[in-house]
């Protein structure tokens, strides 16, 4: 699956064409090409531009295809495209290349949580549930504590119980239909002629049709069944189809005058050779026809950010196992990434990808002198989850120091909900910050 120099996914001309038709040379070049494409390919994911979204991760795994011999962290860059352009080709109703793009993410990397996901979503969309709940249940294998995660494959084992009950009874069905077998007929020797039967038509057969026709003023226009195969009048009295759209005056006006016009050749024509506009300033290198411009905002994402997610905290309420202990976000570590707004034809899309670890506290007891510590990370806060999903963690660790025997209240109202659903809630807020930012 490969794409002609600036060609769409589509086979047409593309806004990316600047990237899609670029060819570095070194290996520094490339990876720079394909962090530009990733940046892109979220942005038009976020904004459901799904065919420029397959484009540009398509250029992305061939140009890493290129260097993976150079660069050993190329095959797991490599799966995640695969993965989200199955993410984007499943949207585009591409159920077949969708799978196909996520069997090659598994190949490339076997641990990739999403891989897995994305692979059981495409055998879905194929009709294969036993190879979706597959794929599911190895994707929970690595994330236990993915509550999406548990919901898909609950939801695959039922589908799965359906279809072999209704299987199960189609095939009775069948056996009990070949059971029943007419008796054949006989014709008695003494009465070889076969029964005659009436050509005559009933008065109320011949009283039916004659009341097909509508006894009103249209009797020439529509017979009774009409509506059925679409016909409908006009204002003007005219019989046309269901679908015509007739426009009323003040529609016309709006439209105004659509009337094909004929050419002035004496009009003037724009100069190819004219000065152009300066490039504007922190404007992307690759944007050569102005289709695309981007602006980075990191450094304002990564302070807010963070201050959301130091506002984090949850108390443990009456009827669980320690009602009123205080569990917060006490430090964000590791904190990587990037955000941007870029502008695509007078369109604003939204981009960022963060990935950070936080240090949690749970206080125990009245007194507040018992405590549990601990650390999550969150490897992928991007525009690809949508708002109310959650956000996967991974490397989910309690220090040793903690009081002993707290470790179902911990996974409870800490790792599985709880302050969890808390952060969740933290980051998607800021989320909505950003758009409404900038």
């Amino acid at each position: 699956m490969s794409l002609g120099m600036g060609m769409g996914f589509g086979g047409g001309p593309s806004a990316h064409s600047d990237v899609l038709s670029a060819s570095p040379d070194d290996v520094s070049s490339k990876l720079k090409l394909v962090e530009e494409v990733k940046s892109r390919g979220r942005a038009c994911v976020a904004s459901k531009a799904y065919p420029d979204a397959a484009s540009l991760y398509t250029k992305g795994i061939e140009v890493l295809s290129s260097i993976l011999s150079e660069e050993e962290s190329a095959k797991k860059e490599i799966a995640i495209l695969y993965s989200n352009r199955s993410l984007v080709l499943l949207q585009m109703g591409k159920v077949t290349e969708a799978l196909e793009s996520a069997d090659a993410a598994c190949e490339n990397d076997s641990t990739y949580v999403k891989a897995h996901w994305r692979r059981g979503q495409a055998c879905n969309a194929c009709g294969n549930t036993a190879d979706a709940l597959s794929a599911f249940e190895k994707a929970l294998t690595l994330e236990p504590a993915n509550k999406a995660l548990k919901r898909e494959v609950q939801a695959a084992k039922e589908k799965k119980e359906q279809e072999e009950q209704a299987a199960k009874e189609a095939e009775e069905n069948d056996a009990n239909a070949e059971a029943v077998v007419d008796p054949p007929k006989t014709v008695s020797p003494l009465n070889k002629e076969a029964p005659k039967t009436s050509t005559k038509k009933s008065a109320s057969s011949s009283n039916s049709t004659s009341k097909d026709v509508k006894e009103d003023g249209d009797s020439n226009l529509f017979t009774a069944s009409d509506h059925v195969r679409g016909y409908k009048i006009r204002s003007d009295g005219k019989k046309t189809s269901y679908f015509d759209r007739e426009i009323s005056e003040e529609t016309k006006q709006l439209i105004g005058d659509i009337a094909p016009k004929k050419i002035d050749p004496n009009a003037p024509v724009a100069d190819d050779n004219a000065p152009k506009p300066l490039p504007v300033e922190g404007a992307s290198a690759w944007n050569k026809a102005g289709t695309w411009e981007e602006k980075d905002v990191t450094s304002w994402a990564k302070e807010t950010l963070e201050a959301a997610l130091l506002t984090a905290e949850y108390i443990l309420p009456h009827g669980s196992p320690s009602p009123g202990a205080h569990a917060v976000v006490s430090k964000v570590s590791k904190f990587d990434g990037h955000a941007s707004f870029a502008t695509v034809r007078g369109k604003k899309r939204y981009i960022y990808e963060f990935g950070f670890t936080l240090d949690w506290v749970l206080t125990l007891g009245d007194d507040h002198k018992q405590s549990c510590n601990g650390k999550m990370t969150f490897p992928d806060v991007d525009g690809t989850v949508e708002l109310g999903d959650g956000y996967d963690i991974v490397d989910y660790h309690v220090d040793g120091s903690s009081s002993a025997g707290t470790g179902p209240l911990l996974d409870r109202f800490v790792r599985d909900g709880g302050l969890r659903d808390n952060i969740h809630k933290a980051i998607d807020d800021w989320v909505r910050l950003f758009r409404a930012t900038y």
